[in-house]
């Protein structure tokens, strides 16, 4: 750990405290990463008087959440996240809340809430209050320099083993791609240090890769509100409603040529009453020197629209406040009122308020790093892919088949895009490692498979740097087998990435099928029968039977 770290502990046990003050946690732990060891350790902690985590490696589920979500999370009950039911079990606890700590995109530490104060559940105004806490420890950590670099490094990516001569082929494969699947099957031999020339290659790697990134590190241009933002918008105008009190809720975005309304009222509302609304609204702007056009206005009725409509003199009281989410400007919160809410009503809404604010963001960060990823992706196949068509119809194929067997397993939206993104990136490594040299060889020597059996770790470190630390891993576990036999870690079962199992059988699949293959190309069934044949051995058994009752589905180079 930092020995500076080590001086700042008292600062951060202080503001660690905040946790008590400010959202009622009983116990809370700050957790950060030790880049020597690549562990986060437990640094400063209250209130736990049981055995606390000492410290937590990235397979750990909490920091495997923090790394997915990126922003902080509760769960209120055992059985809320089956990845973290085991872990609340065991500390006799079902209330969690935390908040990771990023710095230059990297997870550098988390900070680890436990029952809150009066048995009372964790809720989503307690969120930005969590990330406010952890904004003031990165702070400290700003003003003293610290975690201020990246920390996976080519030295964090692990090096393949030397390559031993391949076992005898039992089952058919396409020359190159073909024989680095089948070097999953040699035995296990002991890694070796990256040499000076292999070191400086992937060095290269890596400044190709943060080339591709500054094509696409565009700002993004102004837009109008996404679908999944619009969800998480009436989500939230609905709570509003509940509120004692409230029959009318609306969300503007003011334009200079117009705008649009999102409206959610307890019943029918009258065009007198939504002119009403949208007159105090633009009587609120003025105020503030700003002006709005005409809005298209679109109106939700979660309660029915039984009764008479909403007129202007049921609007007893309307309120309106800006909605300052980075992403948007020109966003107001407007809530009409059948009578003067009490105080406490008004504490509720300005936690309404907050909870829609994040809504937006959450969307639109989840948005803008998937569309980011996406092209990053497409990049990183230019532009030496254009030279190797071969390479890149297959790892298209390899991409198609996966998504088709990611949704078959009906995965969430982030896994399946996870998946894709694997599978399209899975051989990039390839390219700068003499494949248009090898690649229509009908058989290469051990020592030209050594070399290929590089383009995992070759593959990982070229992505890091665009599509983060799953994506990196997944690529270089694709070569993995359940049985602990394959390269370069030897993992075993789940020790492998979900990711890397399913794009690991959808790539030895397309490899058979392809008509592109220098070998006699196998059909359907006769490749399922090998992938079968395999279950438990190179491949998850349960995967392996159900990409076999998928059937012909997919795109994936049938």
């Amino acid at each position: 750990m930092h020995e500076e770290v080590e001086q700042l502990r008292p600062k951060l046990k202080e503001i660690l405290y905040d946790c008590a003050v400010e959202i009622k946690a009983t116990k809370a732990a700050l957790y950060l990463l030790d880049p020597a060891v690549r562990r986060f350790e437990l640094v400063a902690e209250f209130g736990f008087r049981t055995a606390i985590l000492q410290s937590a490696t990235f397979n750990h589920p909490l920091v495997d959440r923090c790394e997915r979500g990126r922003t902080p999370f509760y769960v209120n009950s055992v059985s809320a996240d089956p990845k973290l039911s085991q872990m609340l079990f065991e500390a006799s606890t079902e209330r969690l809340l935390v908040a990771p700590l990023f710095s230059r995109g990297d997870l550098v530490g988390m900070i680890d809430m436990r029952d809150k104060a009066g048995k009372q559940p964790f809720s989503q105004a307690d969120v930005p209050k969590a990330q406010t806490i952890a904004e003031k420890i990165l702070e400290v950590f700003a003003a003293k320099n610290l975690f201020n670099q990246r920390f996976i490094t080519l030295a964090d990516v692990p090096q393949p083993a030397e390559a031993s001569p391949p076992s005898p082929a039992t089952q058919p494969t396409a020359p190159v791609r073909a024989q680095t699947a089948q070097a999953v099957r040699t035995a296990p031999v002991e890694s070796s240090k990256p040499s000076a020339e292999r070191f400086g290659r992937l060095s290269n790697i890596i400044n190709i890769a943060r080339q591709s990134a500054a094509r696409i590190a565009m700002p993004p241009q102004p837009r109008g509100l996404s679908e999944s933002e619009m969800r998480g918008i009436r989500d939230v105008l609905r709570g509003i409603l509940y509120l004692p009190g409230a029959i009318v809720a609306a969300l503007s975005m003011t334009g200079a040529s117009g705008g649009i309304q999102e409206i959610a009222a307890r019943g029918a509302i009258s065009d007198e009453a939504l002119n009403s609304m949208f007159g105090k609204l633009q009587a609120w702007l003025l105020k503030r020197g700003e002006s709005t056009g005409p809005m298209k206005t679109s109106v939700q009725t979660p309660f029915g629209v039984a009764g008479k409509p909403i007129s202007p003199e049921q609007l007893h009281k309307v309120y309106t406040a800006p909605v300052n989410a980075a992403a948007h400007r020109g966003l107001y919160l407007t809530v009409g009122f059948a009578e003067t809410p009490e105080r406490h009503i008004h504490e509720l809404l300005a936690a309404l308020l907050n909870q829609l604010q994040l809504a937006i963001e959450v969307s639109y960060s989840r948005e803008t790093l998937e569309g980011t990823r996406s092209r990053a992706g497409a990049y990183l196949m230019e532009p030496q892919f254009t030279s190797y068509p071969e390479l890149r119809k297959h790892s298209e194929a390899v991409a198609a088949r996966s998504v088709a067997f990611a949704q078959y397993l009906d995965l969430g939206a982030a896994d399946v895009e996870t998946v894709t993104l694997t599978a399209l990136v899975h051989d990039a490594g390839m390219r700068l490692l003499d494949y248009d040299t090898l690649y229509k060889k009908p058989k290469i020597t051990d020592e030209e498979l050594a070399i290929l059996r590089e383009h995992v770790s070759v593959g990982a470190a070229m992505v890091e740097p665009l599509l983060g630390t799953e994506v990196a891993r997944a690529v270089l576990c694709h070569h993995e087998r359940v049985d602990g036999g394959g390269y370069p870690n030897q993992l075993q079962g789940n020790e492998i990435p979900l990711a890397s199992r399913i794009v690991q059988i959808c790539d030895v699949y397309v490899t058979m099928t392809e008509p592109q293959s220098y070998q006699r190309q196998y059909s359907h069934a006769d490749a399922v029968a090998l992938i079968t044949r395999g279950a438990g051995g190179q491949f998850d058994a349960d995967l392996a039977r159900k990409f076999a009752a998928l059937g012909g589905g997919g795109n994936g180079g049938s």
